[in-house]
């Protein structure tokens, strides 16, 4: 039996480090099949997952959610990864065909893949408004981006490392991934040890490989081993589309459009999710029923 993704919150160096650590390798090999993903686009949207899975569990209430978009002028085009505080995730690329040869270190070239762009992150934390936050892309290699991010828009300087390892038989091998955030009592001292420990750190996934216990990662990567696990949750991909928010977008596309779009398809109104591949359809006469 497989094990289940995990996702584990720590404390270190007496509670002034939080620590993240994610394995979400099921999920993202879900995803490739989900989606049809070539090699370079599951890394890209693996490690975008994984960053924006670990930001979920940061989410304080049951009904929070957070939407984040990669856009970049490279041709993967756009990702989007939406998920909650049970971290019930979901996620699609636009482009998820793409193909590149390796960059010169060998590797999928992420950076190419997704190109010069921006960060955009939603969050819906019950206020009047949403948060919104922004960021410039600063390598393209996500992990990079998303710390930039941390920094810019959210004054939370956090190292962020990720990692997405495809076997030669295209199956995703390892998919791991952290978070470590210097809390505000913390000192210089504690965070230059974090830094040089990180610094050395070449592979999030050959570690994860070489250690194998998710605990046993968390102690390496802060030199502490006395760090204590707060949380640990199970994250999971679910696409919460149904036919209420189909007739909702319906709805607002307005009876006049969205009978004039079935005609155009012989007598048919079909709505896709990019999240699960679901369609949704309406003939007319069912159009019709719903702006009764």
């Amino acid at each position: 039996m497989k094990n289940k993704d995990i996702v584990k919150k720590y404390l270190a160096f007496d509670e002034k480090v939080l620590v993240i650590v994610i394995e979400a390798t099921n999920m993202i090999n879900e995803l490739r099949n989900l989606h049809g993903l070539s090699n370079v686009a599951t890394a890209t949207i693996g490690r975008s997952l994984m960053a924006t899975t670990m930001m979920s569990s940061m989410l304080k209430e049951k009904e929070n959610r957070i939407t984040v978009q990669i856009k970049g002028d490279g041709p993967l085009k756009s990702i989007v990864v939406c998920g909650n505080s049970s971290l019930n995730m979901k996620a699609y690329v636009s482009n998820p065909n793409v193909e590149l040869p390796l960059n010169k270190n060998g590797k999928l070239d992420v950076s190419k893949a997704i190109g010069k762009g921006y960060i955009n992150v939603v969050k819906d934390i019950g206020l009047k408004e949403p948060y919104i936050g922004f960021s410039q892309l600063v390598s393209g290699e996500i992990a990079e981006d998303f710390a930039y991010y941390f920094v810019t828009s959210e004054q939370t300087p956090c190292a962020v490392s990720l990692g997405v390892n495809i076997s030669k038989n295209n199956i995703v091998q390892k998919a791991f991934g952290y978070i470590i955030e210097p809390l505000p009592e913390c000192d210089e001292n504690i965070i230059e040890v974090l830094e040089n420990i990180n610094s050395n750190i070449n592979s999030i996934t050959d570690l994860a490989i070489d250690l194998g216990d998710i605990d046993d990662i968390a102690k390496t990567i802060t030199g502490d081993n006395n760090i204590k696990c707060v949380e640990d949750k199970n994250p999971k991909l679910e696409c919460d589309c149904n036919e209420k928010r189909i007739e909702k977008t319906i709805i607002a596309l307005g009876k006049k459009d969205a009978i004039e779009s079935a005609k155009n398809n012989n007598g048919v109104l079909e709505i896709f999710c990019n999240f699960c591949n679901k369609v949704y359809s309406y003939d007319i006469e069912s159009i019709e029923k719903l702006f009764k």
